[in-house]
C-alpha cells in the first residue's frame, strides 16, 4: 500500500455545495476502490492524501490531475505504508 499526499490550486473559489459535491463523489468512488484519505481546501488550496494499493492510488491521481477545478497539480509526498492511517 501507498499514501500519497498532494497539494493542488483551484481554479475559482469553491462553494459549499461545490465541495459537499466533490465529497460525495469521492467517497463512492474510494469506497469502491479500497482507498481512503482525506480532502483539506481553504484559501483556493486543495491537500489531499490517499491511500491504498499502489497501482489503483496511482490510477486516482492521474483522474484527478485532469480535474479542471484545479490546477498547479504537485505531489508532496510518496510513501509506502503498511495499514491505512486515514
Amino acid at each position: 500500500m501507498i499514501q500519497i499526499t498532494y497539494l493542488s490550486s483551484a481554479t475559482r473559489a469553491m462553494s459549499q455545495g461545490d465541495l459537499e459535491d466533490i465529497l460525495k463523489t469521492a467517497r463512492e468512488n474510494n469506497a469502491r476502490l479500497g482507498i481512503t484519505g482525506m480532502l483539506l481546501y481553504g484559501n483556493k488550496t486543495f491537500i489531499q492524501i490517499l491511500e491504498g494499493e499502489e497501482g489503483v492510488v496511482d490510477e486516482l491521481v492521474k483522474t484527478i490531475k485532469r480535474d479542471p477545478r484545479h490546477t498547479n497539480f504537485q505531489i508532496v509526498k510518496k510513501k509506502p505504508i503498511d495499514q491505512h492511517e486515514y
